[in-house]
This record gives C-alpha cells, structure tokens and sequence, in this order.
C-alpha cells in the first residue's frame, strides 16, 4: 500500500489537483479489491508455485531396492487452489527424478512436463490444469516415480561399512533443498503438510513420523528376501525437508517415557546407556522455555560410524 500511494503522488500529482488526489488513491484501492492479486513466493530457492497451490498433505508410499539403490513407487500430494481459477498448471520440485506418470484427481493425464536442468536448483515439474480450480478447493495429484543414481537425499552403505558387516544401510538427509530428488515436491520452509508414510523393505524402517505398524508381508522372488509394509504417520504439518527415512539392520530401545533410540544392534546397549538418564529431562526443559512437545514422541536414530 505504501509503495502504491507514493507511486501515486510521485504519478499523478502534477496532472490532479491535491483535492482530487485523495478520492483517486481511493478508487484505486477499490480497484484493487475487486482484482485478484497473487503474491510472489518469498522462497527464491524453490521452482514450485506455491503462491497458487498449496500441499496440504503429502502420502509417500515408495519401495526401497537395496540392489538397484532407489526408491520407486507413488507420491500423492493433495493441493489446495490460492486463486479462484486462475492458476492454470501446478510447478514442482524435482532433481534428477524419473517420472513414470501422472494423474490428477484420480484421471490419468500426459499433460505434464519436466522442464530444463536450472542449476542449482532442479528441474521444474509442470503438470497443466486447463481449468483451474475454485478458491480454496483441492486437487489431488499423484506421480508415479523412482529416484536415479544422481539422487541428492539418499546415502546407500554397503553391509562393510555398517558395524556388524552382515547388510546394507540407506538413510536419508534432505536439507536444505534435496527432498526434491527424493519426490516431486513444494521444497521450502514456507510450505508445512502433514504426512502419511508407506515404505516397503526388507528391513527395518525409521521415519520421520509416529509408526502405526509394519504389515503385508511380501515374499521375496528369484532369491530376494521377503519385505514388509512399514508405515508412519505424521500429523503436524512439517516442511518437505524433514521428511526423513532410515532402512537397515536397525534396533530400538526406550530412552523414556516417549523417547526411542533408533540403531545397530551392536550399539544399542551403549547409545541406550547414553541418552536414557537424560533424554527426558532434555525435553522437559525445553518445554520450560518454549512450550508443549507437540510431536508425542521425540525418537532418536543413531547411524552406523561410517556415514559421511
């Protein structure tokens, strides 16, 4: 408003006179009201238009391939519409992505495309929405995908560089810009959805969201070992880059009354040694100073020595 008023005096006041000046300003403004006006993302560090759509709720539900070193399957992102129509595509994170297909309310579409390489920073995902979406409602868009060798987020160990030798170990680190190499995505703070995992493995899973259970069993084919359906849920909104998920030959033990460590089993009596006479006056303080742990529980994954 300022910049426009100041725009306006600078403009116009040597064609109206003062008197007139004030009712201009005015009817501008009403002007304004009536016109819909989209705010530039704040973020330069992302390629998404989150300023016309925004990720309500992200569901993650991915395989993880030891020998191919990826992860496959779908993303489903649900997004509401910033403008009341006007916004005709939706732009997306993506970094050295394969997207296999794309559908938009449940509807199988091929209007969609990934455009050129803009270093650092990805390649923009655009999938077209010819008409728009009334204010406030939400589209549900989900990609089918698999992440590449060139992958940004996911450190793959091989079973010689975990302590005990016997398996292999992938993590993930998505600060501060790579969840977008793990699935396409609104990358920045400015934009908080609640998460729903579901992560099949042969081994077990660590996620950045409260476990509800590992389920469906898989048989393994031609000599590969069986899998289960690990799943989490993650009901505080949380930006895309804390998504965070841990595979491998991996052990809990309680810390506290909502605290788990997360590690090896060869380091779990000693990290469990370490962190339970602490963990929970650690948070209770915290409460002190800031305010409620909104999270339930507050876990801890300790990785193998030989992570980078």
């Amino acid at each position: 408003m300022t910049i426009l008023y100041t725009f306006a005096r600078r403009s116009v006041n040597a064609a109206i006179p003062k008197r007139h000046l004030i009712p201009f300003i005015r009817s501008t403004f009403r002007a304004m009201a009536n016109t819909t006006i989209i705010n530039p993302p704040r973020d330069p560090c992302t390629l998404s238009n989150y300023n016309n759509w925004l990720t309500k709720h992200t569901t993650v539900d991915v395989a993880v391939d030891f020998k191919r070193k990826v992860l496959h399957g779908t993303v489903t992102l649900q997004l509401e519409s910033r403008t009341d129509k006007e916004s005709k595509e939706i732009i997306l994170d993506t970094s050295f992505l394969d997207i296999k297909e794309i559908s938009v309310d449940s509807q199988n579409t091929k209007d969609w495309e990934v455009k050129d390489r803009f270093e650092p920073y990805g390649s923009p995902l655009h999938i077209k929405l010819p008409s728009g979406a009334a204010l406030g409602s939400i589209v549900s868009v989900q990609i089918g995908l698999s992440t590449t060798d060139k992958c940004t987020a996911l450190q793959w160990l091989t079973p010689a560089q975990t302590s005990n030798k016997k398996f292999p170990y992938m993590f993930s680190q998505c600060q501060t810009i790579h969840c977008r190499s793990v699935f396409p995505c609104q990358d920045t703070p400015d934009v908080k959805s609640s998460f729903d995992f579901k992560i099949r493995s042969p081994f077990p899973v660590i996620a950045s969201g409260l476990s509800t259970g590992a389920t469906d069993f898989k048989h393994g084919v031609n000599g590969e070992a069986g899998t289960l359906m690990y799943t989490f849920k993650q009901e505080v909104p949380m930006p895309a880059y804390l998504f965070a998920i841990a595979s491998g030959d991996i052990a809990t033990a309680s810390i506290g009354p909502r605290s788990l460590v997360a590690t090896g089993p060869e380091e779990l009596l000693a990290t469990k040694w370490e962190l339970e006479n602490d963990m929970e006056k650690f948070l209770e303080t915290a409460e002190k100073i800031v305010f409620k742990y909104e999270w339930t529980q507050y876990n801890v994954l300790v990785l193998p020595a030989s992570f980078p």
